[in-house]
């Protein structure tokens, strides 16, 4: 097995256990690359994994590895997109550097709803309150004291340029742009999530309110805003699913981007536009659940296009037609 292509998709026949088959082959081949970076197993079901790496070719290339998956960014309100990703840093700098605040002996601090000083007591800087339901499970209610603030009143009369800081977290990521443009740390990384399709996103929206294609592209617009030399490994499982035409072209630009910066992109994938624009394909099947499993093509899309046994050649033959 060879992990030195610079875009590779793995696609399999969908069935019971079809992509799971897929997902277990980058599950391994994320095994093999953590082994040689001498890294622990990430999940303790992956150590218990029989990895031969004999046939492994192309490994000394990577010195990191990065899963972009769809599990969550957080798991309560208080984590959100604007955290995540950093920026809310450089947007607690700017509120603590206005004069109000300055005057008021306010530091940076003073801004974050985890900090006693600035948040609200009721919700403890969550901007919800847990309500218990008998007989059903437990759901969230906007606080009643912020109504979903998260800051305590005095926090709320320091503003920039007409809004307060919980203004500013209730605006999604393409008004947020146009607000912070004059902000580098905070627009670079607005611009980054743009372009990955996330601009309808809130930058408070709580983690518990994002899918799981959302919380990926999160994470790779957080990867993409860095700045890092060497050659990484990038693993995606099924980035496209319940996208709409138009954000996957979006993705697929930004993966394109990672390969053009020297590093691997493997991603699991059934979308036909993202199995074309590939430079290497591993189609596993013949057929779905039990009866897939096996390597039945691999090579660039035109050569998996004409193989006999693939189930996804006369489909991804039609789509190199109309390119």
């Amino acid at each position: 097995m060879s992990v030195d292509v610079p875009l590779c998709v793995l696609t399999a026949v969908t069935g019971v256990s079809g992509s799971g088959k897929s997902t277990l082959v980058t599950q391994v081949l994320a095994e093999v690359v953590r082994g040689h970076l001498g890294l622990a197993p990430e999940e303790p079901d992956a150590a218990q994994l029989e990895v031969d790496v004999q046939d492994a070719s192309g490994v000394e290339s990577f010195d990191r590895l990065v899963r972009v998956d769809q599990r969550p960014i957080g798991r309560t309100p208080r984590s959100n997109l604007a955290t995540y990703t950093g920026m809310f840093d450089a947007v607690r700098k700017l509120y603590a550097a206005t004069v109000e605040a300055r005057a008021r002996g306010y530091s940076a601090g003073r801004f974050s709803f985890n900090v006693p000083e600035g948040r609200c007591e009721t919700c403890q800087g969550e901007g919800f309150v847990a309500v218990e339901l008998l007989f059903l499970p437990g759901t969230y209610a906007p606080c009643p004291t912020c109504q979903g603030a998260r800051y305590n009143a005095e926090t709320l009369e320091v503003t920039y340029r007409g809004k307060n800081i919980a203004e500013v977290l209730a605006l999604s990521v393409d008004a947020a742009a146009k607000f912070l443009s004059a902000v580098p740390a905070a627009s670079r990384s607005l611009e980054t999530l743009r372009e990955v399709g996330l601009g309808y996103l809130r930058l408070g929206q709580p983690a518990t309110e994002l899918s799981g294609g959302e919380a990926q592209r999160i994470k790779l617009a957080t990867e993409l805003q860095r700045a890092r030399r060497g050659h990484a490994l990038y693993l995606l499982d099924e980035p496209t699913a319940g996208l709409h035409p138009s954000d996957i072209a979006l993705l697929l630009r930004q993966l394109h981007r990672l390969v053009d910066a020297g590093n691997t992109v493997v991603l699991v994938e059934h979308d036909l536009d993202t199995i074309a624009t590939a430079d290497w394909v591993i189609d596993l099947g013949p057929g779905g659940g039990d009866a897939g499993g096996q390597v039945v093509a691999a090579g660039p899309p035109a050569k998996v296009a004409r193989a006999r046994r693939s189930a996804t050649a006369p489909y991804l033959a039609a789509r190199l037609a109309r390119s």
